[in-house]
């Protein structure tokens, strides 16, 4: 298996839409947390999300295309070393930033990741 095909996480596909935080597409390393947070947000627990693979050469091509993600933690700890290797330069990742107070629902910590071309 070559070390592209590696499976980072999930993402929840409405037919051909795919669930955001804004404009970067949401991946989540964990099924069971990425149900739960579908059916306790109220924004999509009414809708028919389904869990689809993210797999690192995918999403690597998407960055490179200039899509940006938002990982979650298990995400990330998969994605960054791959990416790193890849020749992504990303700072080390911080999940420990205290979510707004006024958040409705338990804080979602995810880290973006888009691709930002040196500059000569």
């Amino acid at each position: 298996m070559s070390s592209t095909r590696i499976l980072i996480g999930y993402i929840a596909a409405l037919q051909l839409n795919v669930l955001c935080d804004g404009d970067a597409c949401i991946v989540m390393g964990s099924k069971f947390k990425f149900r739960s947070h579908l059916a306790n947000n109220p924004q999509t627990h009414d809708k028919d999300y389904v869990l689809k693979k993210a797999w690192f050469d995918d999403i690597l091509t998407g960055i490179q295309y200039g899509a940006p993600y938002a990982f979650d933690e298990e995400a990330f700890r998969l994605f960054y070393p791959l990416a790193q290797r890849a020749g992504l330069n990303l700072p080390p990742p911080d999940f420990n930033v205290t979510p707004p107070p006024d958040l409705p629902l338990p804080a979602l910590h995810l880290l973006r990741v888009q691709w930002s071309p040196a500059t000569k």
